[in-house]
């Protein structure tokens, strides 16, 4: 009766001209953490740096980011080194402005060699009962002081959906909590946070890295929830930036959304006027503390497509995760 069925689900899905759904998978090394649907990656996390690149200093090198990050086609929507600010890797998290014992400490600017982020373990994966993969992994937060003090341990919940032909989807849920018992302060400042770093090749022609790259520049365009692009989107509260053009000659894009449970939600987004960045920045609305009792807790979700998405489409994407 077992093979009947079998035979009889196999056959409906050949007349409807359907493939079986392909499961995901974890590929892990010592290097990186690849999450696979079938033998096509969606997203990779590196547990170690990758090596700078030739004429970059080994400083900007960091772990604990996902790069590359792919669209169902294979296009790359992410950077690591990129020419114009080396400091920026993939999709990443990292506050600028912060003091640490009345100390500064920038986990941003990496030349600055006061504090960075780095990778402390694989926590666990899991396949959820809807078919979605969870990925749970530690990073830290380090102040290089003398001796160097691991302030913030971040915990990292990367959801990758079951995603449709049109579009792959994850969430990062972020929660950092105090190691000590000094508070990490988040001063006012305006960008810092959970950032996403794009091609260079989505310079525009006008920034100044963009003219070194001459024909290497492709169209593309950033927006927000309120139809606001670069330069008046910038710092607006909105519930998801998209980005969005072409790469290598092909469609391409990512959203980002903002959950309404957030802190300060909707939270302000840096929104760079020439380089492909953006980042959620609830420090733009003025400083707070993160300590033992305050953790920092926020959820992103992640729409990486190969076909443009309309606002209509991704107001009600939104809307559908924002009722969860």
């Amino acid at each position: 009766m077992k093979t009947r069925c079998l035979l009889l689900c196999l056959w409906l899905m050949a007349l409807a001209n359907l493939a079986p759904a392909q499961e995901l998978k974890v590929e892990q090394t010592e290097q990186t953490l690849t999450v696979l649907r079938g033998d096509k990656a969606i997203l990779v996390y590196n547990i170690q740096s990758p090596p700078a690149p030739a004429g970059i200093d080994k400083v900007y090198e960091r772990s604990g980011f996902l790069h590359p990050v792919y669209s169902p086609k294979g296009q790359v929507l992410t950077a690591a080194f990129p020419i114009d600010h080396a400091h920026q890797h993939g999709i990443f998290s990292a506050w600028v402005n912060t003091k640490y014992r009345n100390q500064p400490a920038d986990f941003w600017n990496l030349a600055g060699k006061s504090a960075r982020v780095l990778h402390e373990r694989v926590a666990s994966t899991e396949t959820l009962s809807d078919g979605s993969l969870r990925i749970e992994l530690d990073l830290l937060h380090r102040v290089l002081s003398e001796p160097a003090v691991d302030v913030l341990r971040e915990r990292w919940k990367i959801t990758v959906l079951p995603s449709t032909e049109k579009y792959n989807c994850f969430d990062l849920e972020t929660i950092q909590t105090a190691i000590t018992d000094e508070p990490l302060v988040i001063e006012k400042y305006h960008y810092g946070g959970v950032a996403y770093r794009g091609s260079v090749r989505w310079l525009l022609k006008d920034d100044s890295d963009g003219r070194k790259l001459g024909g290497e520049i492709e169209p593309n365009r950033i927006v927000n929830a309120l139809g606001q692009e670069r330069i008046e989107g910038n710092h607006a509260h909105a519930r998801w930036v998209s980005i969005s053009g072409q790469l290598q000659g092909k469609p391409a894009g990512l959203v980002m959304m903002d959950h309404p449970r957030n802190f300060r939600s909707p939270q302000a987004a840096r929104v760079h006027p020439t380089k492909p960045y953006f980042v959620y920045s609830p420090c733009v609305d003025g400083a707070f503390n993160i300590d033992k009792q305050h953790p920092y807790h926020a959820r992103y979700r992640f729409i990486v497509h190969d076909q443009p998405l309309s606002n209509k489409q991704l107001d009600k994407l939104w809307q559908t995760w924002a009722a969860q």
